[in-house]
């Protein structure tokens, strides 16, 4: 007799999740992924205006323009163009929430885990399928094949046609950028011991570039006394873009207002 197949609970979470002080003002520091342009994440800003939330989104090293311009492109410059934008936006406001979408989870989660004069400034974070390790097999030949193949092309990262007609992503990219976006991940996830602050997973069973059972790692692999998984069951890798873009994008709100305890101003709001 066959095991009856189990469905993957929505929400997990572990710890409890305590609000900041209130009068605390929170910025948010919104972080794309690899190839990607400004749209992956930016259809979230409109959560944050909405509400008044000041936030930052910068363009990482690279990217919004051709994919020739990753040659020479180090992690270490995405990771510092992240810093830069986190360190403007902590000038503006008392604490950030970072959010990252796959390579802009991973430098989110650097920024969580590594001790900076910012590090204080952190409040949360949110990662929508941080790329932390990959689903096609070929990635671990990419090394050796970067010293041949000088592009590579990249692959489906959606399950709906219409959200994907209108993707700006690079269609190629240099092999050896994907080289070095697999060592920032190998380089992340020896350090995810060190993240600490309060964090919110987002991952769809469906994405065909990050695997999703790393999330479900992910859970379990940070010192953060508060987690929170959510699992997506139709969208493909671009979480920001694709057919459950705007759950996404209300699952984090939910998390970003229940930090800075925004339920009680909601129902007064509700009631005037």
């Amino acid at each position: 007799m066959q095991a009856r197949h189990q469905a993957i609970p929505d929400t997990l979470t572990r710890g409890t999740l305590h609000p900041l002080p209130a009068g605390t003002s929170v910025g948010v520091l919104l972080l794309h992924g690899f190839t990607s342009s400004l749209s992956a994440v930016s259809g979230f800003v409109p959560f944050l205006t909405d509400r008044g939330i000041d936030y930052e989104m910068p363009v990482l090293r690279g990217h919004n323009t051709t994919p020739e311009a990753l040659i020479g492109v180090r992690a270490s410059d995405w990771y510092d163009d992240a810093y830069a934008a986190l360190e403007k936006l902590a000038q503006r406001v008392d604490r950030v929430v970072i959010v990252g979408l796959s390579m802009g989870g991973v430098t989110t989660l650097q920024l969580c885990a590594k001790r900076h004069p910012c590090s204080p400034k952190i409040a949360a974070a949110i990662t929508w399928a941080p790329a932390l390790a990959f689903v096609n097999p070929l990635a671990k030949l990419a090394i050796p094949l970067s010293h041949f193949v000088k592009f590579w092309h990249g692959q489906d990262s959606f399950r709906d046609p219409e959200c994907r007609r209108k993707c700006e992503n690079y269609p190629k990219f240099p092999t050896k950028s994907f080289v070095e976006l697999l060592h920032y991940a190998k380089e992340t996830s020896e350090m995810l011991d060190d993240v600490e602050v309060p964090l919110c997973i987002v991952h769809s069973e469906r994405d065909q570039v990050i695997p999703y059972k790393r999330s479900k790692r992910l859970f379990g692999d940070v010192s953060s006394a508060y987690v929170e998984l959510h699992t997506l069951h139709a969208s493909g890798h671009e979480l920001g873009q694709d057919c459950e873009a705007n759950r996404v994008f209300e699952i984090s709100i939910d998390f970003i207002e229940r930090l800075i305890d925004k339920a009680s101003s909601r129902c007064e709001a509700s009631s005037i």
